[in-house]
């Protein structure tokens, strides 16, 4: 997290830019804050920009949140205010209003070209007036909700509509009661931020050696970190020193120094490896256990042994995947400290670090399964296995583990929203759609139509609208994240 404020009130937030985060800006249980001319930009696809829960009294004046995964989500909030802000390209939603959130009011916002919706609202009350909202797949959703949103401009001066097109702000509700006329029939020139991103002086590049070196057994003759009998393993002269720290032959993102670590678990430095820990929070419920089961796990390895890519799995094997104490309903926050405790076990210098993905299952968590930040990487994914039982009650408790792993790895490898419209694309599941018929073919865990269906990735074969998952994997993406938009 960029900024990290809980149980906390009367703060002002000034001139702060926040980038490559899990989380720009997350308040929980706070009030009375003012964020102003601030900016989130290039956070998690899976996360986002400010995230605001259980908060009250909290204004949001001439900042820009761009290409995140939400902008800004507010959950269970009331007495928010955003006024003259830029909220473009944003993955998921601009703005999304959630958990019986009230007295939401947006005003004077620029809201556009984000890549689902612009404003997502559920179970909420909100209001909107003097925006520019249009270039979205959905200018607005609204489930169960009040919602004022006269007096904007939705990029047509017929006003919104239920069509899917390029330029209008296309709506869509479900229950409750949403209100759009009177609208503008011209966009409201005073609408947004008054400045603009240098993206240039603000580019942060993160250093991704290692603290210290990992230390292998072994005679070492030629003192180039890898010991004599693994150089003898693989080919190398041990009398000849090698950059071993920069060499990475079959560009699986595993230097050499890191492959001979992982010798123990047969790894090669000519073959794709990847590993996976599992960590599993003790179920609440002894017959609905939150071990991923090794029937499943044996289906997920399988799909990339297709691909020849050897994916190591820890589920208590390879000297990591464990059961911890039971715990539920924790923070985004929390889910950090859980890392911290469980998988770096407290030492940033964990070998596992740069070598394993991580995964935390559990009953309840911030979401049903979202990729997260867990130190400085997109290299952790959380599956909460009770809320995805909950909403998938057709697919048993084991296959919605491991189905929602494998997406969520997918993350974790490089795949995203903005790589290809399939992805994580919610409305590609809704019956009578454009985007249901659109990417019908794209068979994929990474397409939510098949997440549990498919414990696979697409190899682009099926015809229009398919894409190849597997030639896009980016294996070095857990350990150099970035997010940025336009791709070069």
């Amino acid at each position: 997290m960029g900024l990290n404020i809980g149980d906390s009130n009367e703060i002002e937030i000034t001139d702060c830019h926040a980038q490559t985060n899990g989380i720009g800006f997350f308040f929980n249980n706070s009030s009375n804050i003012e964020v102003s001319q601030c900016a989130a930009y290039n956070n998690n696809d899976n996360e986002g920009g400010l995230f605001l829960n259980y908060c009250r009294n909290i204004d949001i004046l001439n900042c820009i949140v761009s290409h995140n995964g939400f902008g800004i989500k507010i959950a269970d909030c009331s007495n928010i205010y955003i006024s003259h802000s830029n909220l473009f390209w944003n993955t998921h939603a601009g703005i999304s209003i959630w958990e019986d959130s009230k007295d939401i009011e947006i005003k004077n916002c620029e809201i556009t070209e984000n890549f689902r919706f612009g404003i997502y609202v559920e179970n909420s009350k909100c209001n909107l007036v003097n925006n520019n909202i249009y270039s979205s797949l959905f200018g607005m959703y609204s489930e169960q909700s009040l919602c004022d949103a006269m007096n904007n401009w939705w990029g047509s001066p017929l006003g919104p509509t239920i069509l899917e097109r390029e330029k209008n702000g296309r709506f869509f509700f479900k229950s409750g009661k949403i209100q759009f006329f009177p609208w503008f029939f011209k966009k409201v020139e005073n609408a947004g931020s008054s400045w603009e991103i240098d993206y240039n002086r603000y580019n942060v590049t993160i250093n991704n050696s290692r603290y210290v070196e990992i230390e292998l057994p072994g005679a070492d003759s030629d003192n180039d970190c890898i010991p004599d009998w693994w150089e003898e393993k693989w080919g190398y002269d041990p009398f000849i020193w090698n950059d071993h720290r920069n060499l990475d032959p079959d560009e699986d993102g595993l230097n050499n120094i890191e492959e001979c670590f992982t010798d123990q678990w047969n790894s090669s430095p000519f073959y794709d490896d990847i590993f996976l820990e599992f960590d599993w929070v003790k179920a609440h419920d002894p017959n609905a256990p939150n071990k991923p089961c090794c029937k499943y796990i044996s289906k997920m390895t399988s799909a990339f042994k297709k691909h020849n890519i050897t994916l190591h799995v820890d589920n208590g094997n390879l000297e990591g995947g464990e059961e911890i104490p039971s715990t539920s309903n924790f923070s985004f926050a929390d889910l950090r400290d859980l890392y911290w405790n469980y998988f770096l076990h407290n030492d940033l210098n964990n070998p596992r670090k740069g070598i394993f993905h991580y995964c935390l299952v559990c009953d309840y968590g911030p979401g049903p399964g979202f990729a997260f930040v867990g130190w400085d990487h997109l290299d952790s994914f959380d599956i909460s296995a009770q809320m995805l039982q909950n909403n998938q009650p057709s697919f048993s408790r084991e296959q919605l583990i491991i189905g929602g792993s494998i997406h969520e790895l997918g993350h974790t490898l490089g795949l995203f929203v903005d790589d290809h419209g399939g992805n994580d694309n919610k409305v590609a599941t809704w019956p009578f759609t454009l985007q249901l018929w659109k990417y019908q073919n794209y068979k994929s865990c990474m397409n939510y139509r098949y997440t549990y269906r498919i414990i696979d990735y697409s190899d682009g074969s099926h015809g229009k609208g398919d894409f190849n998952d597997w030639a896009e994997l980016d294996f070095t993406f857990f350990k150099n994240t970035h997010f940025e938009w336009p791709k070069d």
